[in-house]
């Protein structure tokens, strides 16, 4: 048997870019980065070889994969190294491998079966979702061979492609597609990737239509009526108009025609230079007025860190000496001797925890006591003020308190021996949360679905994994609609803090040294460190902005 390294790069590559040439690298490390985004001006068409005369297995293996790098023409030279009946079959468009190239390897099975052993870094969904792995072992895909006319050509192979992560920045790009929450008041991102820059807009819309993905589908809705089909099945764009011709329902409510139109607006307009959609209706224009309000894309907070300093609660002054209370709030907080907060919509509500559990202030009101379970962990509130709790040591028995005293334990998708942090996203419908299973951080998201009258019925039954996180659980903050930050101790007092775009990359850097909280701001990190310092990020290194504070909550707009 034959085992080796499968080439970095197994033929030469040549990238035209509208302004002229530019090589894609093709091996080497992960160089941190934001991905190039879905407007970028220059896409980029890799143009790759086909199969050569006389190539063996392992050169054709290696040729088709690098081929699948271009998907022009629906993977035109890519199908060049199959079998003419296996070009018909092959999927290319049902997802994708995404490995580490360095640890990629090429077997000889037998004398018809080669096969790649690859270590996942992530994978693509069919529907554009991008997924981190459960486990990083190696993956066996096998790819059997058959001669055509004295040449060896691919006759079975794994669907959809293989591509290392590099690769895969360039031939991807990132799409949010909007949902709404139940209220209609916020936009609700689901981000998705798709190759070929040219038929974009049509994968968008044709994602949009099939709904959201599996994990955030409880806690969002659409506008977009079930059996509604893109007919014909393609956007074309002229002179910066997207056409969208959908046909199979009755489209005879107002509101819901606007909410389509916003939802397409949102999604497609700055994709390919898109600047506006023209919309039709079993072949009608429905000529409906714009939705106003329109929803909210990325609910911001107030960009002061809410704090307390073992005597005032409040925001904290932009020069970061002094505390600005909160009026019918911060009194009544302090009188708690609170250890932890979270802050609600418009300032109206905090969610309070102190040594006897956890409480809520409304605005001129006396706290009241919901939670008196022992060990809790700091508390979450959300845009219809219900408070979210759950005991550190107990992850599965989490519970949440309605403004009107009903409150409900609810079944939760995670698992893990504890649980270190939790925070409801900024539209409601998300929740973040820190755990850990013996040795193991790890990270993830939940919708969260409600009843007709706002009221939670649980956590969704699917989590988005996010990156294992390095040390001992911290805290998590939602850095904006689409981004989340945990913090982890690790070894010696110091700390990681990893960005994690939802259905996108993780970045991690270096945290302030003994830092305990963190804030996400609106995309503005901000640490507190056991010593009672509040650090804000500043280039590559920390800066601190305050000093004596015992805690930083959290916010929800206003």
């Amino acid at each position: 048997m034959m085992r080796r390294r499968l080439a970095a790069a197994s033929v030469a590559l040549v990238a035209l870019l509208l302004a002229g040439c530019a090589s894609i690298p093709t091996s080497g490390p992960v160089q941190a980065g934001d991905p190039q985004s879905a407007d970028a001006a220059n896409d980029v068409d890799i143009l790759v070889p086909g199969p050569a005369d006389g190539a063996t297995q392992s050169e054709i293996l290696e040729g088709f994969i690098t081929a699948a790098l271009s998907p022009r023409n629906n993977y035109q030279v890519a199908r060049e190294f199959l079998t003419a009946e296996f070009a018909d079959e092959w999927q290319a468009d049902a997802g994708a491998t995404i490995d580490v190239l360095a640890d990629r390897e090429l077997v000889a099975v037998n004398e018809t079966t080669m096969r790649v052993d690859a270590t996942p870094a992530a994978a693509l969904l069919e529907n554009g979702q991008y997924e981190e792995p459960d486990v990083r072992t190696p993956i066996p895909l096998d790819y059997r061979f058959e001669q055509v006319d004295g040449e060896w050509r691919i006759s079975s192979a794994p669907t959809g492609i293989l591509i290392d992560r590099i690769g895969f920045t360039q031939v991807f790009r990132e799409y949010p597609l909007y949902f709404l929450d139940p209220t209609f008041e916020y936009f609700v991102p689901d981000v998705r990737w798709f190759s070929g820059p040219e038929s974009a807009q049509t994968s968008i819309v044709q994602a949009i239509l099939a709904g959201p993905a599996e994990w955030l589908a409880p806690g969002v809705v659409s506008a977009f009526p079930e059996g509604v089909e893109l007919d014909p099945a393609a956007v074309p764009v002229s002179g910066g108009v997207a056409s969208v011709s959908l046909v199979g329902a009755a489209f005879e409510d107002l509101s819901t025609v606007q909410r389509m139109q916003a939802q397409l607006d949102a999604s497609l307009v700055g994709v390919r230079n898109i600047d506006s959609v023209a919309l039709t209706l079993n072949g009608v224009d429905p000529a409906a007025p714009p939705l106003t309000p329109e929803p909210v894309r990325n609910p911001r907070v107030d960009p002061r860190s809410v704090v307390y300093d073992g005597e005032t609660f409040g925001y904290l002054a932009t020069s970061g000496e002094g505390i600005d209370p909160i009026a019918g709030i911060s009194d009544t907080v302090a009188t708690l001797a609170p250890t932890g907060a979270s802050l609600g919509l418009d300032a109206e509500a905090v969610a309070v925890r102190n040594e006897n559990g956890v409480w809520v202030v409304r605005s001129d009101e006396e706290a009241v006591l919901l939670d008196p379970r022992d060990g809790l962990v700091t508390p979450a509130i959300d845009g219809q003020g219900v408070v979210w709790s759950v005991p550190a040591n107990l992850p599965d028995q989490l519970a949440w308190f309605a403004p009107d005293g009903d409150t409900a334990q609810v079944p939760v998708p995670w698992s893990g021996s504890t649980i270190a942090a939790i925070e409801v996203s900024r539209d409601s419908t998300r929740m973040a949360a820190l755990l850990s299973d013996g040795g193991r951080t790890h990270f993830v998201v939940a919708s969260i679905e409600r009843g007709a009258d706002g009221r939670p019925v649980g956590l969704g039954p699917t989590v988005l994994d996010l990156a294992d996180v390095p040390g001992t659980a911290l805290d998590v903050a939602w850095l904006d609609s689409r981004s989340v930050a945990s913090i982890t101790g690790i070894d010696g007092g110091a700390t990681r803090i990893v960005t994690q775009e939802l259905g996108g990359f993780a970045r991690d850097r270096d945290g302030p040294a003994s830092g305990v909280l963190i804030d996400g701001g609106n995309n503005d990190l901000r640490v507190l460190t056991a010593a009672g310092d509040l650090d804000v990020a500043s280039g590559v290194g920390w800066q601190v902005r305050a000093g004596g504070i015992r805690f930083i909550a959290s916010q929800q707009p206003g």
